[in-house]
């Protein structure tokens, strides 16, 4: 019974291994056979790890070829926590080398939950050495230095303003780094690599293929139209003068009129990208091209430039400016700093006179001078490439214009203009009525010097005419010696003269206005070109709320314009005036006038 027993067990053992082996078989061939590409795949995922392949941003230079921002290596450390065994001392060596915080740095490295985590994207070269000798050693596990692209602006706060900066990530997030971001950035790649069961990637170059590897398209460089020198010269002169007369904001740009080239673009204050630490709301705020203000003065060039288009004046006219005084509506006196009795055209506007700009506006429709302005581009975005946020200005349509409009708008009050407006407005009479876009670029081209897709389609070193003929070369030429006699010794632009170049311009002193009312704050600019006869240089300078007791745009913006074009035709070897006199020159008088 015993032997019979025992067999028994022996035979349902037997039949239970044999069951086992069945399942195991089955098993074996639904992994083997049925489910093999679905494990397959599983494992590939698992083994296989896409390393993605940073592109390298583009560098952006200056029209000559000077470096003003690229991109460095610099290296940066991050961690596994799930390969650190000892957290507090792994913790505790980072924080001395680096410098950071201990329980930051502890905080990081015990989140389980997470298998990378940056420490520290600002590591110098010293303290990448001391942590790559420690890893190489094996005395800190968990750790890796990682080479990193990191943004740099060689010539500092050089154009800061209008460059902008790069986020953490390294993409554009303000100015032109952000304005070109489709161009700079670039296109990443990718490696098809192989991990272990500890997550640690490697690669064989057997491994390597078409199929596992794409290159990166590293991102193109941009050239600009900016000269480097003449927007040191800008923001030098710039600077000197807000440091006496200490304006909330300041701007001064240079452009050539006849291709919309802007040499220099220098803003005040300052702006450093390298200076992460001053990053802050409205520091790096481009004011030429965003913050709107009334133009004064300096809109009187285009009240005239239209009359004379219009055939109803020429530059002898005579206008009688009422002695200083009048009672142009029942709510409205217009005044003039000087009593004037009756002057020609030419004189309104050597003189600045308000009244004399408001009666020559009389002559005229309203409808026909709201046109004109909106040729003249006020009112609408310059559309200059590469430069974001711009504002429109401010041009009510005539439907909304009041009875005080046509007397406010020729001396510059009831409009809004930006600095980047005014720029390109005053171009149009230095380039004998044509509108030419303003612009920033140069060209565009790949990293191994060809030109991209885009700058074989646009050809861009020919000047964007918008408009080819905004009012005609014979009115540019008699509103351009009118605007000549504003730097004539009497003229209220006499310290813009440059010696051995005729300048025409036009002063701006306007007040302010905040909540509806005027106040005792003022922007004081001068806008203009030289030389008269073949403007080579548009330059304009405003300075938004000046601090000091002298404001008017003849004594503190005339004087830096006068700076920067005389150092600028120096540079450019622009040769002086010849010496015939501009149309009109003949007819003009002198009138004495107190100061």
């Amino acid at each position: 019974m015993l032997a019979s027993g025992q067999r028994r067990r022996a035979q349902w053992v037997f039949l239970m291994v044999m069951a086992a082996c069945v399942v195991l078989l089955l098993r074996l061939y639904d992994l083997q056979c049925r489910r093999f590409d679905l494990y397959t795949r599983r494992a590939r995922i698992q083994h296989n790890q896409r390393v993605r392949i940073l592109a390298w941003r583009g560098k952006i230079y200056d029209r000559n070829g000077s470096v003003l921002a690229m991109s460095v290596a610099r290296p940066a450390l991050w961690a596994d926590p799930g390969m650190i065994a000892d957290a507090a001392r792994t913790a505790r060596v980072v924080s001395e080398i680096t410098g950071l915080a201990y329980e930051q740095v502890y905080g990081r490295i015990t989140n389980r939950a997470r298998r990378f985590v940056w420490l520290s994207k600002q590591l110098s070269d010293a303290q990448a050495m001391q942590v790559r000798v420690l890893i190489k050693r094996r005395e800190l596990q968990g750790v890796m230095v990682e080479e990193l692209e990191h943004r740099v602006y060689p010539k500092g706060a050089l154009f800061g303003n209008v460059l902008g900066f790069c986020n953490a990530e390294g993409r554009g997030a303000e100015g032109i780094e952000l304005a070109a971001e489709r161009y700079l950035g670039g296109v990443d790649g990718y490696l098809m690599a192989r991990r272990d069961n500890k997550r640690r990637i490697y690669v064989a170059p057997e491994w390597v293929d078409k199929l596992s590897l794409c290159e990166p398209e590293d991102g193109h460089d941009v050239y600009l139209t900016i000269d480097e020198y003449l927007q040191h010269v800008a923001e030098r002169e710039l600077a000197a003068a807000c440091a006496e007369h200490q304006p909330t904001n300041a701007a001064a740009l240079l452009m050539d009129p006849r291709t919309g080239h802007i040499l220099a673009y220098a803003l005040w204050p300052p702006f450093d990208p390298n200076d992460r630490a001053a990053i802050s709301a409205g520091r790096f705020r481009n004011h030429a091209a965003i913050d709107v203000y009334e133009p004064g003065s300096t809109m009187k060039a285009f009240t005239g430039a239209i009359a004379l288009e219009l055939g109803v004046m020429d530059l002898s006219t005579p206008i009688y400016c009422e002695n200083g005084v009048w009672q142009a509506l029942p709510s409205y006196t217009l005044h003039d700093d000087h009593p004037f009795g009756t002057i020609t055209f030419r004189q309104v506007i050597q003189y600045s006179s308000n009244i004399g700009a408001a009666k020559i506006a009389q002559q005229f429709d309203p409808q026909v001078y709201y046109d004109f302005l909106t040729r003249f581009g006020f009112g609408a975005r310059t559309r200059t490439p590469l430069i974001v946020s711009e504002s429109p200005g401010l041009l009510r349509p005539v439907a909304q214009w009041t009875r005080h409009s046509m007397v406010a708008l020729p001396m510059g009050h009831e409009i809004g203009v930006t600095s980047l407006q005014m720029l390109q407005a005053y171009g149009i009479i230095a380039n004998h009525g044509r509108r030419v876009q303003p612009t920033l670029v140069r060209r565009i081209q790949t990293a191994k010097g060809v030109l991209s897709p885009e700058a074989r389609a646009f050809n861009y070193f020919e000047p964007l005419v918008l408009d080819e003929q905004v009012i005609s070369s014979n009115t540019c030429a008699m509103i351009t010696a009118a605007l000549c006699s504003v730097t004539d010794d009497d003229g209220t632009g006499r310290l813009a003269d440059i010696p051995g170049y005729k300048v025409a311009g036009k002063t701006g002193t306007a007040q302010i206005a905040r909540g509806g009312r005027y106040t005792r704050s003022y922007v004081a600019s001068f806008t203009g070109f030289v030389p008269a006869h073949r403007p080579a240089l548009c330059a304009v300078v405003m300075l938004n709320e000046p601090h000091t007791r002298q404001y008017y745009g003849g004594l503190i913006a005339a004087p830096v314009f006068q700076k920067i074009c005389s150092e600028a035709l120096t540079y450019l070897k622009v040769p002086q005036d010849e010496p015939a006199p501009l149309p009109g020159e003949h007819s003009q008088t002198t009138v004495a006038h107190a100061m």
